[in-house]
């Protein structure tokens, strides 16, 4: 039980992170200066940081089986990390590296949590065997 608890503890610290990289990704267009220089980069940057945002909170509030939570962050990620150039906003330096540099914080958190739920189930499947 102690390793379940450690691993829940684990998902609420890297889903909470993920919470702060989708609000910085929200916020993003308007602190660096790029809203009114890249027209598709702030819609896409605010939809993409309210997702991010609201599936890593609500894996980091209790979701700690549901790791498909955290995959589907992971290809949002992926996402925000190639759309400077699937949109054609990558000729604007400060968005285009806000973009990859969140889009591959959020691929690595969100791995690990759903990493972390993984490994969970696993060992308490490795458990019931061990006690049968």
């Amino acid at each position: 039980m102690p390793y379940a608890v450690r691993h829940r503890k684990q998902i609420q610290a890297v889903s909470g992170l993920d919470v702060v990289a989708g609000i910085w990704l929200l916020i993003s267009p308007w602190v660096l200066r790029f809203a009114s220089h890249a027209a598709s980069a702030p819609a896409n940057d605010v939809v993409f940081g309210v997702m991010i945002a609201a599936l890593a909170l609500i894996r980091a509030s209790g979701a700690y089986d549901a790791a498909w939570i955290s995959w589907v962050n992971a290809v949002l990620g992926l996402w925000v990390m190639i759309s400077p150039w699937v949109l054609r906003y990558a000729h604007n330096r400060v968005a285009m590296w806000d973009n990859v540099i969140v889009g591959m914080v959020v691929i690595v958190l969100a791995c690990w949590s759903a990493l972390a739920t993984e490994s969970e189930m696993g060992d308490s499947e490795r458990e019931r065997r061990d006690v049968r």
